[in-house]
C-alpha cells in the first residue's frame, strides 16, 4: 500500500490527485545475487534535493537501517518498499521514482509526508529482455511495434483520433500573426461553442506516431503519441458551459527501457511508464501495467480531452475546491497500434534532428525546422485562441514535449 496525503493547501491551489494502482512486492525481484545487476543503486540522502551524506543500498532487504533519511533517489529499473519502523513494520511507503522532500506543499501534489525509514526492501523490476545487439532502424522499428499498446477510446466519445494524412485533408500549415508555424482549420469556426465538422476526426484510419528516444544513464524511452482533431474541454458549472476547448490535441504515453550488457551481448528491459494527461504524468513500473498481452498493455483514453490512463474509472486531475476537473475513461473501441498501418516509427535526436524508421513520410513535419515558411514542421496544432476561455489555442508538437527533450527524466 502507498499511504501518501494528499489535502488542498487553499481555494486557489490545485491539486492533482494520481491514481496509484496496488501493487505486489511478488513483482520485484529482492535477490541481490541476481545476475541481471545494474550499476545503479537506490540512495539514501541526509538533506533535501539529493545532498549532504549518502547511503547505497543494493537490491536486497534490510531489516534495520540506521540513517536519517530526507531525501531518497530511486533509479528506473527499481522500486522500494520503506517502512517507519524495523522489521518492515509501521507505514509502508512504495516509491517507483526518486522523492527529493519527505515532506513538501505542491501546487500540484498538494501535501507529500513520509516519515522516518527505518527499514527499506530495493527490488529490481521484472521484465523479460529483448536482444539488441547489433540494434539497426529495422530492429527498432519491430520492437515499437512489439510493445506498442492498445488503447481503449472512451465510449461515446464522438472527438476521434485522426491521422496526419486526414489531418492534411482538413488543417493548412500557415504563419500566425506572431510569425509561428501553425496548424489552422480549413472550416471556419462560427462562434465561442461552435461545433464543426472536423472535430469529430475519424477513428477508422486513424495513425499512431512513436518516437525512439534516446537518454543519459542507458535509458532508451519510447513514446507513443495519438493525435484527435478536438479537445472538448470541461463543462464548467459556474459560466454554464464548456470551457478550455481546442482544436488540436496531442496526447502520449511514454514506455522507458533498461540497456546494457551481458555476457557479450547488449539488451534491453522495459522499466517506467508514464501516461500523460495534462500538464502531469503518471508513473507505473512495467509489473504494474494492465496487459493485454505479454508485451501490449493496456491504456484508457479519456472522452473528450484524450488523457491517458493505466485503469477505467474517473480521474481528478485539478481541484479548485468549488470546480473539479475530471477526466472519465471507459472501455470504448479498441485501438492496436501494432496492427498493419495503425503506426508510423520515428527515432527522434532532441533539438536536432527527427527521421523515419519505416518509410514515413511525415519525419519533416516533427523536425525542429518550425521557422521555415515552406518547411511542413510545425510549432503549434490547432487554431490561435478566437474565444477564450471557451477555445483556446492548441498545443505544441510532439517534438517539443518535455518527455521528449529531457536527458533524464519523463516527468
Amino acid at each position: 500500500m502507498k499511504k501518501f496525503f494528499r489535502f488542498a493547501a487553499t481555494v486557489a491551489v490545485l491539486t492533482v490527485i494520481v491514481a496509484f494502482a496496488d501493487f505486489s512486492a511478488s513483482a520485484l525481484s529482492f535477490d541481490g545475487d541476481l545476475q541481471y545487476q545494474t550499476e545503479s543503486s537506490v540512495t539514501l540522502w541526509s538533506k533535501k534535493e539529493y545532498k549532504g551524506k549518502s547511503l547505497e543500498l543494493g537490491i536486497g532487504e534490510y531489516s534495520s537501517v540506521d540513517f536519517r533519511a530526507r531525501s531518497i533517489s530511486v533509479p528506473q529499473e527499481y522500486a522500494v518498499y520503506a517502512y517507519s519502523e524495523e522489521n518492515f513494520g509501521g507505514e509502508e511507503y512504495f516509491l517507483n521514482d526518486s522523492v527529493d522532500k519527505f515532506f513538501k506543499i505542491s501546487l500540484t501534489d498538494g501535501i507529500t509526508r513520509i516519515k522516518k525509514i527505518k527499514s527499506i526492501r530495493v527490488g529490481l523490476i521484472e521484465s523479460d529482455a529483448v536482444d539488441i545487439t547489433g540494434l539497426n532502424d529495422e530492429l527498432k522499428n519491430q520492437i515499437m511495434i512489439d510493445y506498442a499498446p492498445r488503447i481503449h477510446m472512451a465510449q461515446g466519445d464522438p472527438y476521434e483520433a485522426v491521422s496526419m494524412d486526414w489531418t492534411f485533408e482538413h488543417f493548412d500549415r500557415i504563419m500566425d500573426s506572431k510569425g509561428d508555424s501553425r496548424l489552422v482549420m480549413k472550416e471556419k469556426i462560427d462562434g465561442p461553442h461552435d461545433i464543426c465538422e472536423t472535430f469529430y476526426g475519424d477513428q477508422e484510419s486513424a495513425v499512431a506516431y512513436a518516437f525512439w528516444v534516446e537518454k543519459e544513464n542507458n535509458y532508451v524511452d519510447i513514446v507513443y503519441f495519438i493525435y484527435c482533431s478536438y479537445d472538448s474541454g470541461k463543462h464548467i458549472w459556474l459560466v454554464n458551459n464548456m470551457v478550455g476547448g481546442h482544436p488540436g490535441d496531442w496526447e502520449h504515453f511514454t514506455l522507458r527501457f533498461l540497456t546494457y550488457e551481458e555476457n557479450g551481448k547488449k539488451y534491453m528491459r522495459p522499466v517506467k511508464t508514464a501516461f500523460a494527461a495534462h500538464t502531469f504524468a503518471e508513473i507505473e513500473t512495467w509489473e504494474e501495467l494492465e496487459m493485454f498481452d505479454k508485451t501490449h498493455c493496456t491504456i484508457y483514453c479519456a472522452a473528450g480531452t484524450h488523457g491517458l490512463y493505466p485503469h477505467t474509472g474517473t480521474y481528478t486531475y485539478m481541484n479548485f475546491i468549488v470546480v473539479k476537473l475530471q477526466d472519465k475513461c471507459s472501455v470504448g473501441e479498441a485501438w492496436d497500434l501494432w496492427l498493419p498501418n495503425k503506426l508510423e516509427t520515428f527515432e527522434l535526436v532532441p533539438e536536432e534532428s527527427c527521421r523515419a524508421l519505416a518509410g514515413s513520410k511525415w519525419a519533416s513535419l516533427f523536425s525542429y525546422d518550425v521557422e521555415n515558411p515552406d518547411s511542413l514542421a510545425t510549432l503549434y496544432w490547432g487554431n490561435e485562441a478566437e474565444y477564450p476561455p471557451f477555445m483556446n489555442s492548441g498545443p505544441q508538437g510532439p517534438q517539443f514535449k518535455t518527455e521528449m527533450t529531457s536527458k533524464t527524466s519523463f516527468k
